[in-house]
Formats: structure tokens, sequence, C-alpha cells
């Protein structure tokens, strides 16, 4: 029997929307979630605890934040007042066989709040089409205001997975409205751009008034480390190179 736990901690009042975002590709959907906490002062609703909850390689444990407390893997809910939106987050993605049990919960408490459309955040890697954020769903009235704030619909996307794709497949059972944002970015690790992108998106269509100051310095801070990487890799094959050969100091790309 599976052990959980929800934590109830203030009443909620009345949001239409919920915007969802979980730890994944580029780590978009948390980024845009953890920032809208920090910008839009949310009040906590709720906390759902699960043994489904586990850290990467299905690890039990716990977090050791600061000055020693501890922190047990949860999904966390919140609510801002202005605009009224529901705001839904997690430190770690489920176990495969847990997801559909968490999203279920999840979708349970934001019912509790008067939710009845679900913007599921999502990152995506393609280089190509990095920057953009792509928008696609099943609810037309939001799919629409997305586009018109500058997303745009391509099919690159062919399946959405972890929880993110679980609270998917649970909105469509219970009829809710569902749409997802997915900020693309050029490869794997986490990238501010793709999630600052998507919180552009966000901001057009709920006039958020976001001040995306703190996203930029982390943007530049990125964009600092990887150019130092690029001139340690180019430094290093000087010196493979030992004479042999010499690379044009002008070189602006390295693949």
């Amino acid at each position: 029997m599976e052990w959980k736990e929800v934590r109830e901690i203030s009443e909620p009042m009345n949001a239409d929307v919920a915007v969802l975002g979980f730890p994944g590709m580029a780590n978009v959907g948390e980024q845009v979630i953890t920032y809208l906490i920090k910008s839009l002062d949310p009040t906590p609703v709720a906390k759902i605890y699960s043994e489904y909850l586990m850290f990467p390689n299905n690890m039990v444990g716990i977090s050791v934040l600061e000055e020693g407390r501890f922190a047990l893997p949860s999904v966390s809910i919140f609510e801002s007042k202005n605009p009224p939106l529901a705001l839904v987050t997690s430190d770690v993605q489920p176990v495969p066989w847990g997801g559909m049990e968490i999203a279920n919960e999840i979708l349970r408490v934001l019912g509790r709040m008067g939710v009845t459309k679900a913007i599921v955040v999502t990152g995506f890697v393609d280089e190509s089409y990095a920057g953009k954020v792509l928008a696609f769903g099943e609810d037309g009235d939001l799919l629409g205001r997305f586009k018109d704030a500058g997303a745009v619909s391509e099919s690159l996307i062919k399946s959405v997975i972890g929880l993110a794709g679980s609270v998917l497949g649970i909105a469509k059972i219970r009829g809710l409205g569902s749409v997802v944002l997915s900020g693309v970015a050029p490869d794997y690790s986490p990238d501010p751009k793709a999630a600052k992108a998507v919180l552009e998106i966000l901001d057009r269509v709920f006039s958020l008034g976001l001040d995306f100051k703190m996203i930029d310095r982390q943007i530049e801070e990125v964009e600092r480390i990887k150019s130092e990487l690029v001139k340690e890799i180019e430094r290093r094959i000087r010196e493979e190179l030992g004479g042999h050969g010499e690379m044009d100091e002008s070189t602006e790309y390295f693949g």
C-alpha cells in the first residue's frame, strides 16, 4: 500500500488557471515556476509527500537545507492573488510507476481550488529552434492567447514524459482544458534563456509585471561559464597540437 500524505497549509481561494512545471529537460519547467514563486510571492496551499517521490536512481532520503534543516521530497502547491494563479512544482520526479498517482493527487487539490485549466511548462532540445516557445494542447482559448503573445505551433514534440505527461493525462480524464508551453534549449543543460522565453509569454498573457533582472543575471553567468569552457578547450587543443598546427585566433565556433 502506497505511503502518501497531503499537508494542507492554508485555505485556497479561487484560481481558475494552474501553471505547473517540474524538473526535466533543460530544467525549464522547474526554473519557470521557481521564478514565478519568487516574483509573485504566492501563498503556500499544500504539500504532497509520497513514497513515489524519490531522489535519482530511486534513492530514498531527505535534503539537508541551511542550518541543518531537513526536507522530504514533495510537490508544492501555491496560489497567487494578483493575478489568481495556482503554481505547482516539485524538487524531484516520481518513479515511473507512481507518476499517475502523484498527478491524480495534484489535480485533486487543484480541483478544490477551482482550477479548470492547466498550463504545463516543459523543456525541449532542438538547436535550430532554440529560444522559441512551442505551444500546443486542447484548450483553444489559451492556445490562441499564447500564440498571439509570441509562442509558435510546430509539430516537434511527439510525447510528454514524466510528471508533466502524467498531469496532462489526468487533466484530460478529469475534463480540464490543458496547454503545453515548451521552452526550446540548444542542449540538455539547465537553460535560463529558455525559461525566460516562457516567462515572457506568461507575462504578456497574464499581465504579471515580472522583473527579469534576476534571470538576466543567471543568463549572463551561464554564458560566461560556457565561454570560459570553450576557451579552455581551445587552449588544451593548442597544447596538444604542440606546434604541429595552429588554431585561428578569430575562431568563434568550436565543435
